[in-house]
């Protein structure tokens, strides 16, 4: 049995989260002149605020039951009559340590251009093609299979 078998959708989206929440934490651990600037321990182990972005739609609901019971995390949501107010999105996007985006392409795309400029805290994960698909490779083969 190949590893990937043996680890659950959770576990996977698990180790996914927690490698990109461990690089807020410690991005800036070493580059402190004086003790007066370290982050304080409080600061360091704080629930962090994950904002999944698409959350009514079927992935956003399957990584929200993956996360619920996570006591290191704090999920936040807009009302849901305000999910789709760009605004709203904005101010939730960098607000969160982290942003799952489990909408269509376009509209990852949209939520990636809503991240504010200077905000080097906010991690996004991306469940869309949007970043990952390249249009010259074919099922990971450049230029062969493209009659499929």
């Amino acid at each position: 049995m190949f590893l990937s078998n043996k680890i659950g959708a959770t576990t996977a989206l698990t180790i996914i989260l927690c490698t990109s929440l461990s690089n807020i934490q410690y991005s800036h651990s070493f580059a402190f002149s004086n003790v007066n600037d370290r982050i304080s321990s409080t600061a360091l182990f704080a629930k962090k605020k994950v904002f999944i972005d698409g959350e009514a739609g079927t992935t956003g609901l399957q990584v929200r039951e993956r996360l619920a019971d996570r006591e290191d995390l704090e999920i936040i949501s807009p009302p849901s009559q305000l999910r789709k107010d760009e605004e709203t999105r904005k101010k939730y996007i960098n607000e969160a340590d982290a942003v799952i985006l489990c909408l269509p392409d376009a509209a990852s795309i949209e939520a990636v251009s809503f991240v504010e400029e200077g905000n080097d805290r906010t991690v996004l994960i991306d469940a869309s093609t949007a970043y990952r698909v390249d249009d010259d490779w074919t099922y990971g083969f450049p230029g062969e299979l493209k009659r499929l």
